[in-house]
C-alpha cells in the first residue's frame, strides 16, 4: 500500500502526513496496543502523533517513539496552560514522560474567544519557550471562528488546529456536540481558516467526520470518504487528524486520501 504524502505545514519547516491519526483512544486501547497502531500507522506515512495533558495517552506514545525513528515523527503537545511558566512546566513532565529531548508543536489547548485578549502575549511567552530548544512550533487548538481570524493577525503563532468539514450549517447545529462549533458558522470558519493560510499558518483540519461522543454517532456526512477528499481538496489546509480505532480504519482512510491525490 502506498504511503501518505507529507506536506509542509505552513512556513514551520516540518513536514506531516496530509492525513494522521486523531487521539488514541486510551480508554479503548491499552498502551502496547495503541502504540503498534501508531507504529503501524507510521509504516503507511501518517507521521504526525498528538497528545494532551488530559487524554492519557502519553505511555501510549513513549511506546510508540521507541518502535520508530524519533527525528521522522512530528510529535504534537496540546497544553491548558495560560502562561509561560505554566506551559514550560507541563513541557517538561511531557518530555520526561517521554523520553524526548523536545517536542515538534506545542499548542495551547481548546482556546476559547473569551481568552483573546490574552493570547498576545501568551505567544509572546510560548516565543521563549521555542527559543530553548524545546519546541520547534506554537499554535493552538479552538472550535472558535474569532479565535482563529484573531490568531492569524499573531506572526508568533505558527499552527492551528481547528474545526473543518463539509457537514451542512443545519447538520452542525443539530449535532454540536460532534461539531463544537463555539461561534459563527462553517462558512466563516473556512474563511478565517484561508486567511491564517494565507498568512502563513500551518492549518490542521480536525472534526473531519465529526467528533466522538458518548452514545450513538449520527450520521454527520453522507460519505465519509467523499468528506476526507472534499477536506484533503482544500489549497488552505495542510493536514486532518481523523480519529481511528484500529489498522483496518487507518488503511479505509489512507485509500480515501490516496485516491484523492490520483484524481
Amino acid at each position: 500500500m502506498s504511503k501518505v504524502p507529507l506536506v509542509n505545514l505552513g512556513r514551520t519547516g516540518l513536514k506531516v502526513s496530509k492525513l494522521s491519526l486523531g487521539e488514541v483512544d486510551s480508554l479503548a486501547l491499552s498502551p502496547e496496543r495503541g502504540s503498534r497502531l501508531l507504529a503501524e500507522s507510521f509504516v503507511l506515512g501518517l507521521n504526525y502523533w498528538e497528545t494532551s495533558d488530559d487524554y492519557d495517552t502519553h505511555p501510549h506514545l513513549a511506546s510508540a517513539l521507541k518502535l520508530v525513528p524519533r527525528k521522522e515523527v512530528v510529535v504534537s503537545y496540546k497544553t491548558s496552560a495560560r502562561s509561560g511558566k505554566e506551559a514550560i512546566k507541563s513541557l517538561r513532565n511531557f518530555l520526561k514522560e517521554l523520553d524526548t529531548d523536545y517536542v515538534d508543536v506545542l499548542l495551547l489547548h481548546d482556546v476559547r474567544s473569551d481568552s483573546i485578549e490574552d493570547l498576545r502575549g501568551l505567544f509572546a511567552e510560548l516565543n521563549d519557550i521555542r527559543a530553548s530548544g524545546m519546541v520547534k512550533a506554537t499554535g493552538l487548538s479552538t472550535h472558535s471562528v474569532t479565535v482563529v481570524r484573531e490568531t492569524a493577525q499573531i506572526k508568533e503563532a505558527d499552527v492551528m488546529l481547528t474545526i473543518c468539514c463539509n457537514a451542512s450549517q443545519a447538520v452542525i447545529n443539530k449535532y454540536s456536540d460532534h461539531i463544537p462549533l463555539e461561534d459563527g458558522t462553517i462558512k466563516e470558519m473556512l474563511n478565517a481558516i484561508r486567511l491564517a493560510h494565507e498568512n502563513g499558518k500551518g492549518i490542521i483540519a480536525m472534526k473531519v467526520l465529526g467528533g466522538r461522543v458518548h452514545g450513538p454517532v449520527p450520521q454527520l456526512v453522507e460519505n465519509y470518504q467523499s468528506s476526507i477528499r472534499s477536506i484533503a481538496q482544500l489549497d488552505f489546509v495542510d493536514a486532518m487528524l481523523i480519529g481511528m480505532k484500529n489498522l483496518n480504519e487507518v488503511k479505509k482512510n489512507v485509500k480515501a486520501i490516496l485516491s484523492e491525490k490520483a484524481s
